[in-house]
């Protein structure tokens, strides 16, 4: 730690635990012994309890604290302040690295309708065959919420079954399943070998062991039985979709320097950047120890990256980080919007993983999320959003008007924080703190009236904009504190209908689109919300990291994973913030490569 964050982070000690003038004016008045707002008191402030430094890193990053409308000090005594604390816990991190532990991940739904492709070339509905996966911090990949509950085993009972079924009578699937025939019932046990040590190796990613095989011939034997071959095969093929060695992405043990096995790596990275199992390359990479140099590890990353199938990190990544799962949940009202269809839904949503996936093939800075213009539309969506002169259904790069540069001027994004009957500043303003920044706002105090209960005690029947109706609602002092926070980045996108469509007047009021955010930057429209997230890249950016993080290693993220983040945010602007940059640094962290025990985690 330099001279200068030393000085800093003793005055802030200082500061956060005694009563100094700086203290006095800027922090007393919200964690004093008595308010202890945030559960935070300056008597029991601590600069080594790592959760209690992050919150308040994490807040003054933001600049929600100190609150908005209170006394602030310069910004760069603020920044200075931060800088030192960071500098306290990653120095503390560098000396006793943490890479955190989780459990071994089951396939979830996703991940299992992938892996019977690739095994047998099926295509199969697994929604109609397996239970929706839990969500837990934006993903369904998380390793300690993913049970196995009676009714899970049942739906993989009956899938295995179907499945095995369908791929001893499907040409395409016989064709990759068959590979040899037996000429002659002498050797028939031969050619089952053939098959079976070819499927066990691809269904358990290339970690099949003779076990393995033996246990699939006893069920092939006793599938034969009185029977036909290929119904031998498909009991054998059933176990070994039944198998936990198909079921879950078991990891071997690790040795004391706590890195994962060359095999569980090689997985690891698949399943992020391809949502798959590793191919035959990667395979080979990891058994022959390649994965463990720096340049070949970084050869297979970039190699993965430039292949189409990265389209998984648009997908399923983008898709889960953006919460376009949330477009089915609104359906617009047909008298309010009889033009829309439900069509339109898949466009926008298509729209956006196109567009995340040209960021991901073009290696481009991801702040080009918010800023680019242009984006993927057919004739339909093109139609939708008033844009003429596209023509055809193919979805094809096109330039865009100001006001759709990036993701917030796309319908998936504007039309799933919306109601089926009006546009959500709310909701907009909420997901733009939880999803871009990182800083959800505190949920709603019970017994809060609704916009709409408010407007009408306070004008009755009368008809008004949603922003009018905010107003109303924020004269409330139980709903102001909250509201002034969340709804101004919302009200920067009021020219955005429910429907994503541009629009001059709401209820025949011009839409005023003038919003404050909480450290008083001024946004006028989407252009002015795009500049409030330029000004505060270092949480765009930090948010990205850790939700990529969570996603690549099917964990939440703690206080202790903080110091990692920050180094892969610092490691990616050194090449120019390009999408490769960040994940290289998640793939090179000891998070990733590495799996601390849960003894000691308890320790």
């Amino acid at each position: 730690m330099n001279r200068l964050a030393l000085v800093a982070l003793t005055l802030m000690t200082a500061a956060l635990s005694a009563q100094t003038p700086w203290s006095a004016e800027y922090c007393v008045g919200c964690h004093s012994a008595q308010r202890k707002i945030g559960g935070l008191s300056l008597a029991g402030f601590n600069v080594d309890n790592a959760e209690v430094v992050e919150k308040v890193i994490l807040k003054l990053r933001a600049g929600m604290m100190p609150p908005p409308g209170s006394r602030r000090p310069a910004k760069a005594e603020l920044d200075t302040i931060v800088e030192a604390l960071e500098s306290k816990m990653d120095s503390a991190a560098a000396v006793r690295p943490n890479p955190g532990w989780r459990p071994f991940q089951r396939l979830n739904r996703s991940d299992y309708g992938r892996a019977i492709h690739d095994l047998l070339g099926l295509d199969v509905d697994v929604t109609a065959l397996l239970p929706a996966d839990t969500v837990s911090g934006g993903f369904d990949n998380i390793a300690d919420v993913q049970t196995f509950s009676p009714i899970l085993m049942t739906g993989y009972l009956r899938a295995a079954g179907q499945i095995a079924r369908l791929a001893v009578t499907n040409p395409k699937a016989k064709r990759l399943l068959f590979t040899c025939r037996p000429a002659a019932p002498s050797r028939e046990t031969g050619c089952a070998q053939r098959i079976l040590q070819a499927v066990t190796t691809a269904a358990y990613r290339g970690t099949a062991t003779p076990k393995d095989l033996e246990d699939a011939l006893a069920f092939f034997k006793k599938g034969r039985d009185g029977a036909s071959f290929d119904n031998g095969i498909r009991l054998a093929l059933q176990s070994i979709l039944m198998s936990p060695r198909f079921l879950f992405r078991l990891e071997s043990p690790m040795d004391s320097t706590l890195r994962v096995s060359d095999a569980a790596l090689a997985s690891r990275l698949s399943y992020f950047i391809w949502g798959a199992a590793p191919d035959i390359e990667l395979a080979k990479a990891a058994a022959s120890g390649a994965l463990r140099t720096p340049k070949d590890f970084e050869k297979q990353v970039r190699r993965l990256l430039a292949d189409r199938n990265s389209e998984a990190l648009s997908r399923r990544f983008a898709t889960q980080w953006l919460r376009l799962q949330d477009l089915d949940k609104v359906i617009p009202d047909d008298a309010l919007f009889p033009k829309y269809t439900s069509e339109i839904a898949k466009l926008m949503r298509r729209e956006t993983e196109l567009f995340f996936d040209s960021v991901v093939r073009e290696d481009r800075n991801v702040m080009d999320l918010f800023n680019a213009r242009y984006s993927y539309w057919n004739e339909a969506l093109a139609k939708h959003y008033g844009v003429a002169g596209i023509a055809g259904s193919a979805f094809r790069r096109v330039p865009v008007p100001d006001e759709r540069r990036g993701l917030l001027g796309q319908g998936s994004v504007l039309m799933s924080t919306s109601l089926s009957d009006r546009t959500s500043p709310v909701l907009r303003g909420k997901w733009i703190l939880e999803v871009l920044f990182g800083t959800p706002p505190p949920p709603p105090p019970p017994n809060v009236p609704s916009l709409d209960e408010t407007a009408r005690a306070v004008r009755g029947e009368k008809t008004f904009s949603t922003r009018q109706r905010i107003e109303e609602h924020r004269r409330n002092p139980a709903c102001s504190s909250c509201h002034k926070v969340i709804d101004p980045p919302g009200i920067a996108l009021e020219n955005f209908d429910a429907t994503g469509a541009w629009r001059t007047s709401d209820n025949k009021v011009l839409v005023d689109a003038l919003g404050e955010l909480y450290d008083g930057t001024k946004m006028q429209g989407p252009s002015g919300l795009r500049d409030a997230l330029s000004a505060h890249q270092d949480l765009v950016l930090r948010n990205l990291a850790e939700r990529m993080m969570t996603y690549a290693t099917g964990r939440r993220m703690e206080a202790s994973d903080m110091p990692a983040i920050r180094a892969i945010v610092n490691g990616a602007a050194k090449d120019g913030n390009r999408f490769s940059s960040f994940v290289l640094g998640v793939a090179n962290s000891a998070a990733f490569q590495m799996n601390q025990p849960p003894l000691s985690k308890a320790q």
